[in-house]
């Protein structure tokens, strides 16, 4: 039955199955380098180093994209703000292996896990800042765009050691509780589910119910 398995063609017929590299695409930098810099001529997309300057996602520097570690909540970096979890879960001594991002933006967070022995994978919701998911792959991350998983996540339940929402901005508790139960299914037993954000500034939002409908959605 070996004609049923997956195998690499014959020499001669190896350009009719690999996709070729588009027109002056660069081999990408080897790891570690691939997690700070990656080659305009891969991802020519400049929007993010534009909607993302104040918040530090990614530069533009010469003929590379340059990724100082920022985000939105990483306004120290993001091995800085690993530093931060790690102090109230257990990174550093193993426990934690494998850990899941949703939100990923460009997998700074992911990035910045490889070298603490933790295995990421980044999911983006959509990619509607252009080319994330991509700036994730050539980075050297494991990432994939949520919208090809619409009725649920495509893992296995109690696949991950944590799941991570940093500003992520899903509405956990929308129809229902069904992404809330969705990322409660894919932490093994004793797991972690990380949830931060901004600090909340609770004498203007305690009266929520008060305000408009339209705005509490922009905000």
């Amino acid at each position: 039955m070996i004609y049923r398995e997956r195998h690499c063609p014959p020499q001669e017929e190896k350009l009719h199955c690999l996709i070729p590299a588009l027109n002056g695409y660069a081999t990408p930098f080897p790891w570690p380098k691939s997690r700070d810099y990656v080659p305009y001529a891969n991802t020519p997309y400049e929007s993010l180093t534009v909607e993302k300057a104040i918040q530090n996602w990614i530069q533009f520097e010469g003929n590379v994209f340059r990724f100082p570690g920022g985000g939105t909540q990483f306004p120290q970096g993001a091995d800085k703000y690993i530093d931060q979890l790690a102090s109230v879960i257990p990174i550093e001594n193993g426990t934690v292996r494998t850990a899941l991002d949703t939100g990923c933006g460009v997998a700074s967070w992911g990035a910045y896990l490889w070298k603490r022995n933790v295995v990421p994978m980044s999911f983006a919701l959509k990619d509607s800042h252009e080319a994330q998911v991509q700036f994730a792959l050539e980075r050297g991350v494991p990432a994939v765009i949520g919208v090809l998983g619409t009725i649920k996540m495509p893992y296995p339940s109690r696949a991950f050691d944590t799941a991570h929402c940093s500003r992520c901005l899903i509405p956990w508790g929308a129809n229902g509780g069904i992404y809330m139960k969705e990322v409660d299914r894919v932490p093994r037993p004793g797991g972690y589910w990380v949830l931060s954000g901004p600090p909340i500034n609770w004498k203007t939002n305690f009266k929520a119910w008060q305000r408009p409908k339209e705005e509490l959605q922009e905000e």
